[in-house]
């Protein structure tokens, strides 16, 4: 397939697959229900027309005509999206989830966790990508299955259905032939993204940022240093009341922890540094400053950074300013976020600091990042800056007068405060994949939640890598919280890492909360002594291995996934590499490939220039 990543060459791919879709054209009027539900109960339908432009159609609807409808919701379904018991193909949302046309009855959907502002559906005769182009903040998708009749909905609610803050538009992108495929729908959303200027290939941004590359290029490595209780025993704290701040790896134990994976051949990793600001991870935010005393404080911070820099690796600070504590220094609900009313939205929940609060994406920037990050960069920190939840929640609005956003302005807001971590620190990562960063994100902490084994909705069937489909190439991801730690995990969670393309991510001390409610796991790293240091190097340097095979892979395209049968997966890349994975206890050929047991085989594609 070659190593042409440009969107130019994208687009002509799909424009071969829609001259071969103008049957599918022919056989729909393309036509689109409008169901409008009311606070009282009432459902009220209507048809429309959509506009046909070549290989898409598009439907607007006015934000003026919305609002005055008055519904408590509007569900859009085209005639084109609906299917049979029995159909071949299926339906995804843009969290993965996914299905085939197999039930009589049942309902799923992906509400507010809009990772990607797309959706698909695959049917014997038409396969479509859908791309929310406008009020797509945060849209519902729906999939319903009445008398084995399915139907695939996007829908407004809440406020975008009652106070949409511009119109709504939403276009269908048709494909067949060998597009018609999940690899196909994401194709059509990452062309439309790179078409349209939102994001650029990494290939084409690591070559003019060599921190950038040499980032990829090795794994992360994140350290809690120290902590409160986790739930907290005070909600609303103050310093007289402020529980004991724990520390657990002081700024001269991460100098042992970077010497020792020096001594065992890691020669590149890059650090995070969790909880070194002042009241330990969690502990203050917003305010940072002075680095946590009990860790060395501010000076044994900045000998940490160069002592580590010096070594070679990046480091780089962990912030958080989208959370916010009673107990900061700065705390003034005047830049905290508003509700319609005026009261305070509920934050991220009850942490180190105690209970959170949100704070306004304006004022997070203007009062915080562009005031935080710089003094963080005069410590010597360089890497993909790491700043908290941002990217793993939906963008909040915000109605206080003072400093009104919508949640579009806010996710603008919050680019100003990547864009500025990227200036300073060479980079930006954050927890999630809500793309509404995919331009300045340069890597994710975790793409999902989830656990493929466990689908507790019989409609999804299975997590499919569609972030990856659509955004491997252009960002790295850690596919799931449980990838965390891959080397130190089951080997189902080591295989999943390899199959869905994963950057790992290493964590001193994952486990941290006292209510033992581990979301990534139970493989940790720990260093309270020096076997216990040794014993967690040899898990990253086991895992460095294993990915110094597969990192070149992040900066190609992922293309398609396909299951093989019998427990085997393919992942096929641009360059035409194939990676083949094996969940079975026993060893499988598949495209003349021996893939061993439980493990995976890398047929390598074409060789591909290195980076300067």
């Amino acid at each position: 397939m070659g190593n042409d990543n440009s969107p130019k060459r994208g687009v002509g791919r799909l424009f071969i697959a829609f001259m071969a879709c103008a049957s599918a054209f022919e056989a729909f009027a393309a036509r689109m229900e409008i169901e409008w539900a009311y606070p009282d109960g009432r459902t009220v339908k209507e048809e429309r027309t959509m506009e046909e432009k070549g290989e898409s159609c598009f439907f607007r609807l006015p934000r003026e005509e919305i609002a005055a409808k008055k519904a408590k919701s509007v569900a859009f379904t085209p005639d084109f999206a609906r299917a049979k018991k029995g159909d071949a193909g299926f339906w995804v949302f843009a969290s993965g989830e996914c299905g085939t046309f197999s039930r009589d009855e049942g309902a799923a959907e992906c509400n507010r966790w809009q990772t990607m502002s797309m959706y698909g559906m695959k049917m014997p005769d038409c396969t479509f990508a859908a791309i929310v182009r406008s009020l797509k903040y945060y849209f519902t998708t729906r999939v319903t299955a009445k008398a084995g009749e399915y139907r695939m909905s996007c829908v407004l609610e809440n406020e975008l259905a009652s106070r949409p803050y511009e119109d709504f538009e939403i276009e269908f992108v048709r494909l067949r032939g060998k597009e018609a495929t999940m690899g196909g729908i994401a194709r059509a959303y990452r062309n439309y993204q790179l078409g349209r200027g939102a994001v650029k290939p990494l290939r084409e941004r690591a070559a003019a940022n060599p921190i950038l590359r040499q980032a990829i290029d090795g794994v992360e490595i994140r350290i809690r240093q120290a902590w409160k209780p986790v739930p907290p025993p005070v909600a609303e704290q103050t310093p007289e009341t402020e529980p004991p701040v724990t520390p657990y790896v002081t700024f001269e134990r991460v100098v042992d922890i970077a010497k020792a994976l020096k001594t065992a051949g890691v020669d590149n990793a890059e650090l995070c540094l969790v909880g070194w600001n002042i009241g330990g991870h969690d502990g203050r935010w917003p305010q940072s400053f002075p680095a946590e005393p009990l860790l060395g404080g501010d000076e044994g911070l900045k000998k940490c950074v160069k002592a580590v820099r010096d070594m070679g690796y990046l480091i780089v600070p962990h912030g958080n300013y989208l959370d916010s504590y009673r107990i900061a220094d700065s705390w003034d609900e005047e830049w905290l976020a508003k509700n319609v009313d005026g009261s305070l939205p509920k934050g991220s929940g009850s942490w180190g600091g105690g209970k959170s609060y949100r704070i306004c994406p304006q004022r997070a920037y203007e009062r915080f990042t562009s005031r935080d990050m710089w003094r963080m960069g005069s410590y010597g920190f360089k890497g993909l800056g790491y700043f908290d939840v941002v990217s793993i929640v939906p963008c909040d609005e915000c109605h206080d007068t003072r400093h009104a956003v919508t949640r579009a302005e806010g996710a603008k807001w919050w680019g100003k405060s990547a864009a500025l971590s990227k200036q300073i620190f060479g980079g930006f990562a954050s927890e999630g994949v809500f793309d509404h960063f995919a331009g300045d994100l340069d890597y994710a902490l975790y793409a999902s939640f989830k656990d493929p084994r466990t689908m507790t909705n019989p409609m999804v069937e299975r997590i499919a890598p569609i972030s990856q489909l659509v955004y491997n190439g252009i960002f790295a991801q850690n596919p799931f919280t449980r990838t965390v730690n891959f080397t130190a995990q089951d080997r189902y969670w080591q295989l999943k890492l390899v199959e869905f393309g994963g950057r790992p991510s290493f964590y001193f001390y994952s486990k941290f909360k006292h209510d033992g409610k581990n979301w990534m796991g139970d493989g940790d790293l720990a260093c309270a002594t020096d076997e216990q240091l040794a014993k967690s190097v040899s898990i990253v340097k086991e895992g460095a291995e294993t990915y110094s095979r597969l990192s070149r892979l992040q900066y190609e395209f992922m293309e398609e996934h396909d299951d093989l049968g019998g427990g085997i997966w393919r992942t096929t890349y641009s360059d035409g590499s194939r990676l083949y994975v094996n969940y079975t206890q026993a060893p499988a050929v598949r495209d003349g490939i021996t893939i061993p047991a439980m493990d995976f085989a890398l047929a390598e594609g074409v060789a591909v220039a290195p980076l300067h």
